[in-house]
């Protein structure tokens, strides 16, 4: 009977092992993690930092640029008649652009208020600028394409009638009464953190040559810019 005790006991420890070991081989020893996310396109456009007005008389920046803040600066330009004696009236506003992608700046200009009689200030009357330079180490290796890549107060010449006009066939706001591509390229930045300031910076330089024009008490010179990805 002892005997028989041991031997079922003996019997039981082995199946209880047997158990073991079947639950030992079929542990889970690997496993996974499957997660799914985006990158979407990217285009900024802000403010490259503080504008400068030169050659005005009368007149101030009314709001000026900061740097890394959306772009809306307003400027009084003074007198755009004779009665200024400057060669220009010029403004630089720095531009800053940043993009994960290629991009395009767009530009719509008009001036309004001047009056609409041949003598009046036009839209042609604006010079316009964008002035581009090669990309520090910071960006992202590429050149940019301006439209009117020069500073409109150099060159130029009268018409038959005596009146300035810019040299180039963007140089004036008067080519984009309806929204035209100013600056073109592609990415900007490297893979960088947004909280790295980096970014591409060039000036939008306008100009306006004091001339006679018809008497007006209010000129609005209005450029307005949008950044898209193609």
């Amino acid at each position: 009977m002892l005997d028989s005790l041991k031997l079922a006991k003996r019997v039981a420890l082995a199946a209880a092992l047997l158990v073991a070991a079947a639950a030992g081989a079929s542990a889970q020893t690997t496993g996974s993690v499957t997660m799914t996310g985006q990158v979407s396109n990217f285009v900024e456009l802000r403010s490259g930092g503080s504008v400068t007005l030169t050659g005005n008389s009368g007149g101030s920046v009314t709001t000026d640029g900061t740097v890394n803040t959306p772009l809306a600066v307003v400027v009084d330009l003074g007198e755009l008649g004779p009665a200024n004696t400057n060669s220009f009236v010029k403004l630089s506003v720095p531009l800053k652009m940043r993009s994960n992608v290629a991009y395009q700046l767009d530009m719509t200009g008009s001036v309004t208020g001047a009056g609409a009689t041949s003598y009046s200030l036009k839209a042609s009357d604006v010079g316009f600028g964008l002035v581009t330079s090669a990309r520090g180490a910071s960006l992202h290796t590429g050149t940019d394409t301006s439209s009117a890549d020069s500073d409109p107060t150099t060159g130029g010449s009268t018409d038959v009638n005596g009146r300035w006009t810019y040299s180039g066939a963007g140089a004036n706001l008067g080519a984009y009464s309806s929204a035209a591509t100013v600056l073109s390229g592609p990415r900007i930045n490297k893979a960088v953190p947004r909280s790295d300031n980096t970014g591409l910076t060039l000036p939008a330089i306008f100009a306006v040559k004091p001339q006679f024009y018809d008497p007006a008490a209010s000129v609005t010179i209005t450029a307005n810019f949008t950044i898209s990805a193609p």
